[in-house]
């Protein structure tokens, strides 16, 4: 059986170079130590044997892992999908291995799982929304680990942010309802303990409510397990038993959106001309739906892209990340029209 051939070694370019396996080791890890015509000699006697530097010793001895962590709340929302593609295409053309984790939507309880992740070694970390467990804050800032919060334009906080101001884009919502005439609303949301994101859409709903002088309690429906479909299903029918004037139905994603459209049909209903609806997040089947889903787009791929960016720039050179606002999008589409007039 023929052998297979032996992987060039540090010590054979070396030889063939006519150099120290220490000048080697700087010309691959340390260039700006070696002087010009050095380097490059060294560099194409490497290429010619086909030696390349091993990366898992490289790591070991710069002390460095060459991972990073993308800490998200699901994997079953496209959106999230999405962030995590464009995060580790970016940060694997960068040379740095992602390493995902999921951890639910309540960011005050992900001290461990983060713990954890961090004593593995990665770098430096990405993380959606606003990191609220002082304990995380101070053992992040304590191990010196970079960190960029997303999906969120946050302040006060001591990690910076690249993301969206999910007040005002839930501010867009009720202006386009508002302005369509309604005056009867219902919202649908996701768990707030923990999400800041829920948080401000909610506190965005109400404060428009106020605004505009709609009487009585915001019709907030929470589900605080998660984003359960059947949740939704089920708030939308006990709605529509106790409150059947609500004409505009504001869902904090586009899943519960096209859930509550489904069984708004099924009970008899025409979306827009019966009652309205919104999403939030534009997922790739909102545009799909029937009608298709009203709802705030919200550039996914691009806060993936940034975060890496900005990640790498900190790994790399130390540069300071900057906060950044990005901004959101009504897409109006055939789930809202203006209210009913009154037979």
């Amino acid at each position: 059986m023929e052998s297979k051939p032996r992987r060039p070694r540090v010590m054979d370019v070396a030889r063939a170079a006519g150099v120290s396996v220490a000048t080697v080791s700087r010309a691959f890890n340390l260039p700006h130590t070696v002087r010009d015509e050095a380097r490059d000699h060294v560099l194409d006697v490497a290429r010619r044997l086909g030696y390349t530097p091993n990366p898992a010793a490289k790591a070991l001895r710069l002390q460095r892992s060459g991972m990073v962590g993308a800490v998200f709340p699901t994997m079953d929302y496209g959106l999230y999908a999405r962030m995590v593609s464009s995060f580790q295409r970016r940060m694997s053309g960068h040379g740095y291995l992602s390493v995902l984790l999921t951890v639910g939507f309540d960011n005050s309880r992900v001290f461990e799982p983060v713990r954890q992740l961090v004593d593995r070694g990665v770098e430096g970390l990405v993380v959606v929304g606003r990191i609220d467990d002082a304990k995380l804050m101070s053992y992040l800032i304590d191990k010196h680990v970079p960190t960029v919060c997303t999906y969120s334009a946050l302040t006060h906080t001591p990690f910076p942010s690249i993301g969206y101001d999910n007040y005002v884009a839930t501010e867009k919502v009720m202006q386009h309802l508002l302005g369509l005439g309604h005056r009867a609303f219902a919202m649908f949301s996701g768990p707030v303990k923990g999400n800041d994101r829920q948080q401000a859409r909610q506190r965005a709903f109400r404060d428009a409510l106020e605004r505009a002088g709609v009487p009585g309690e915001p019709r907030i429906y929470e589900d605080t397990q998660g984003y359960s479909l059947d949740y939704a299903i089920r708030s939308f029918r006990a709605m529509r038993e106790s409150h059947p004037e609500v004409t505009a139905v504001v869902c904090n994603s586009d899943a519960y959106g096209l859930a509550v459209m489904g069984e708004a049909r099924r009970m008899g209903l025409r979306v827009p001309q019966d009652i309205s609806i919104t999403g939030f997040d534009n997922d790739d089947f909102a545009p799909l739906s029937d009608p298709p889903l009203t709802t705030i787009s919200t550039a996914a791929d691009r806060m993936g892209e940034l975060a890496a960016e900005a990640l790498f720039g900190v790994l790399d050179s130390g540069k300071p990340v900057e906060d950044v606002v990005l901004p959101s999008e009504l897409v109006v589409r055939g789930s809202t029209g203006p209210v009913r007039s009154a037979a």
